[in-house]
């Protein structure tokens, strides 16, 4: 029977992204815009007789591996599109960084940007800095108004966790779950959230007559940056063996194994996200992991989708779409029949590929 449920609020960074809890103070310089792609002024004839157009992109961070695949598909978007000079910048999970960041694409004189940063609460100024110098931009998973969303489709992916972790339930621990813990990303505003609640359904959806929880139980308290100390102890939990956690990201799930083993408690949970990141893939094939699968969202195909939507909207005149999504299927624990895809390796397995265009 499923007896208590515990939501806990962390300082996450999303969609791949990385947690506090995981990161180390270490960075890579200032977020300082650089010239990565191509030499030639933007506005200029490429040598085919075309515009060039000047795009700047600002990462979520270069310290997790999601976001370092999306930077290298939005690199090798540009390089086919050929008539682009890209300017890259390191909002370093900081929005008082990617606020610096904007000003300095400004400065440099960029026609569209590609954002991704993590606190809702610099997206308006941010955006209102854009929007003053009636430049376009594609907001990468976290939304920001006015900006066209690009990124998870966070009720599809979330579903799919959700429904992935159920089935596991049923077929491993014969259907028995004593907590349901959601680790939660509330700094980047109600779209992420949607994940969470999406995979809730598709929790419920695994179970034709769902078990309602016998008792509430919230932990309002941000955990500890140390990754261990969300994970209570002695815990309000002691009698649970089972105990089912869902996750924003993958780093929030390598978050939720290590604290779970630093407390004793590793052997008795079983973790899913969404992401299917380097990382996360990792972990999944890992022997005896308690993650035991996430929710694909390609990041590095993040890029390929982006560029020609912010190129038409420059050459046109038009304005892009509200939003656009990338593609989802939930890659589960691999089996002898399944395997987990890799880098180089794109099969997926143990799912429905859902495109979300």
């Amino acid at each position: 029977m499923f007896t208590s449920f515990q939501r806990l609020s962390a300082p996450f960074a999303l969609a791949g992204l990385s947690s506090a809890l995981l990161l180390s103070a270490c960075n890579n310089g200032g977020g300082t815009a650089q010239n990565t792609e191509g030499s030639s002024p933007a506005s200029t004839n490429a040598a085919g007789g075309g515009k060039r157009y000047k795009i700047g992109f600002a990462n979520l961070t270069e310290d997790i591996p999601f976001a370092v695949r999306v930077r290298e598909g939005i690199q090798k978007a540009a390089k086919d599109a050929g008539n682009v000079d890209l300017v890259t910048a390191d909002n370093k999970l900081d929005g008082a960084t990617a606020s610096a960041n904007a000003d300095n694409f400004i400065t440099q004189g960029v026609q569209g940007v590609i954002e991704f940063q993590t606190d809702e609460k610099f997206g308006k100024s941010i955006m209102e800095k854009f929007n003053a110098k009636k430049i376009p931009v594609i907001a990468i998973d976290i939304p920001m108004p006015g900006a066209t969303f690009s990124g998870v489709n966070n009720p599809v992916a979330g579903q799919m966790a959700g429904k992935g972790l159920g089935e596991w339930i049923k077929k491993n621990w014969n259907g028995q779950v004593d907590a349901l813990i959601m680790l939660e990303l509330p700094q980047s505003g109600p779209i992420p959230a949607a994940r969470m609640k999406a995979s809730a359904m598709g929790w419920k959806a695994s179970w034709a007559r769902f078990p309602k929880p016998k008792s509430n139980i919230s932990i309002a308290k941000t955990p500890s940056k140390k990754r261990a100390n969300w994970f209570p102890t002695p815990s309000p939990l002691p009698n649970a063996k089972h105990i089912a956690i869902v996750c924003i990201n993958d780093d929030t799930a390598a978050g939720a194994i290590a604290a779970a083993e630093a407390a004793g408690r590793k052997k008795d949970i079983a973790v899913v996200a969404v992401d299917a990141s380097d990382r996360g893939r990792e972990e999944i094939r890992k022997p005896g992991s308690p993650q035991i699968g996430s929710t694909a969202s390609f990041p590095e195909k993040y890029g390929a989708k982006m560029m020609p939507v912010l190129l038409k909207a420059l050459e046109s005149g038009q304005k892009m779409p509200d939003k656009f999504y990338t593609d989802h299927v939930f890659s589960p624990k691999p089996t002898s029949t399944n395997t987990i895809p890799t880098t180089k390796n794109k099969a997926i397995f143990g799912g429905t590929r859902h495109a979300t265009e």
